[in-house]
């Protein structure tokens, strides 16, 4: 017979606040999407204290969506709000991020991907009673969108200013004239920002989605680098092609569904004392060390997209998207990589591992 304790008030009441700052926060990324959306954000940036009839005036917001956003804004934190005049004012720092296109990408990205989860959940509910996953190909044009502007705002700016000149002696050889590969490429962002920067590297993009490939193609053409960028629908334990100088896992070696036989393939591919360059999330090796919120994000990512995805694919025990860089180290040293070495790059959300045979 089980014995029912009584759970305390208190706790509950605990419990319950978290609750509401879980519901406010999933609001919160709306009303910040929908301030990008709407050009809301840059029409404060370096305006001064404004009336929601100024905002109006300046966004082509109508005034009282304007009033009510700003509210929103001013409650949560992004905007200052002044009682004496009524005006709201925009920080330097909220300008810097939410009125760049380029950072402001990874929150739409954000908002969109979670937007696409929502609409997905039926798919992801019948996958944990099944067992199935949930491919990348199942998921809509709203969160392939979403990751490639997370991309655009989070990896392209710093894999050509940071992460490549911080590997040994990469950088020489991509000026020189070297063959890369991207795999797990998405929309090729990664590939096509390198080739716009080194103008001698030769790039080809692997992704099992041929909806990405398409869309990846469009964007090295628009780019106009297509003439040394290529894309190719491939699976990552099989992707032709070999003498690689460098081969990039850009934040989608958890999302396979045999990592270890990705990364012997990888192996095969590169060219004499050619380079691996991971790069995962930053993470700690623990799930104790994980209680804050980019823990929190990345294990509900991993159980609504990332693990579903790799069980697609084949796993039988997915890495999950916050493997830590223990368990990382050593499937590359299972893998065959002597040479493992942490980039000491400033990265926050990414760990990045320069992996040598």
């Amino acid at each position: 017979m089980t014995t029912q304790i009584a759970p305390d008030p208190a706790q509950i009441e605990e419990l319950m606040g978290k609750l509401l700052t879980d519901i406010s926060a999933a609001a919160g990324l709306q009303m910040i999407h929908l301030g990008i959306k709407a050009g809301l954000w840059k029409a404060m940036a370096g305006a001064g204290p404004l009336t929601p009839a100024d905002l109006a005036a300046r966004s082509g917001v109508a005034a009282p969506y304007a009033r009510e956003w700003l509210k929103h804004q001013a409650v949560s934190g992004y905007v200052d709000y002044d009682p004496a005049t009524e005006r709201f004012e925009l920080p330097a720092a909220a300008a810097a991020v939410l009125g760049d296109d380029t950072q402001s990408g990874l929150v739409e990205g954000f908002a969109g991907m979670l937007s696409s989860m929502a609409g997905d959940h039926v798919l992801v509910e019948e996958a944990y009673r099944s067992g199935q996953g949930v491919g990348w190909h199942q998921r809509s044009a709203e969160h392939w969108h979403g990751m490639d502007l997370a991309t655009r705002a989070e990896v392209v700016p710093a894999l050509t200013a940071d992460w490549i000149p911080a590997l040994n002696g990469v950088g020489d050889r991509l000026r020189a004239g070297a063959r890369v590969a991207d795999v797990g490429c998405g929309y090729g962002a990664a590939l096509i920002a390198l080739a716009e920067a080194v103008p001698a590297t030769r790039c080809t993009g692997f992704d099992y989605h041929d909806g990405s490939i398409v869309a990846a193609r469009k964007a090295a053409a628009a780019a106009g680098v297509a003439d040394r960028v290529m894309f190719e629908v491939a699976d990552a334990t099989s992707f032709p092609g070999g003498d690689f100088d460098l081969v990039l896992f850009v934040d989608a070696f958890h999302d396979l569904g045999d990592p270890e036989a990705a990364l012997r393939r990888a192996g095969e591919a590169l060219a004499d004392d050619g380079t691996i360059l991971l790069v995962e999330f930053a993470v700690a090796d623990r799930l104790e060390d994980n209680v804050n919120p980019v823990g929190r994000l990345l294990y509900a990512s991993s159980a609504l997209v990332c693990t579903p995805n790799a069980i697609a694919q084949g796993a039988r025990d997915p890495l999950g998207s916050a493997p830590g860089e223990a368990r990382l180290t050593r499937l590359a040293r299972e893998g065959g990589f002597t040479r493992v070495r942490r980039v000491p790059v400033e990265a926050p959300l990414n760990l990045l591992l320069e992996l040598r045979p």
